[in-house]
């Protein structure tokens, strides 16, 4: 039998924030090579300032589950990344942190 090597855990995290990002209408700013830092703000308004993150995911998220959210504006994409987590790597319990905006 030939096996043939899937996407990897990150790169399917990658795709999954990508697109949630995408459906709630919010932009993504990824940094980091190993360990990605996934900043999620508004979609570009001229009242909201460009640097208001409003959740803020690090790749360990595939194993630990946290997922912190700074603003309410960010809970939907916040919940089904939760959910995304727990059906897909096996995260027992994916927890979403409100806390207040990084200075």
């Amino acid at each position: 039998m030939v096996k043939t090597q899937g996407p990897s855990d990150y790169e399917r995290l990658d795709e999954i924030i990508t697109a949630l990002a995408a459906k709630h209408g919010l932009r993504l700013d990824v940094s980091g090579w190993t360990r990605k830092t996934y900043d999620v703000y508004a979609a570009h308004h001229e009242r909201i300032p460009k640097t208001s993150v409003l959740a803020r995911v690090e790749s360990f998220a595939t194993t630990g589950g946290e997922i912190r959210v700074f603003d309410d504006r960010a809970m939907p994409f916040a919940e089904e990344l939760g959910a995304a987590l727990e059906r897909d790597f096996g995260v027992a319990e994916a927890t979403v942190l409100r806390l207040p905006k990084p200075e």
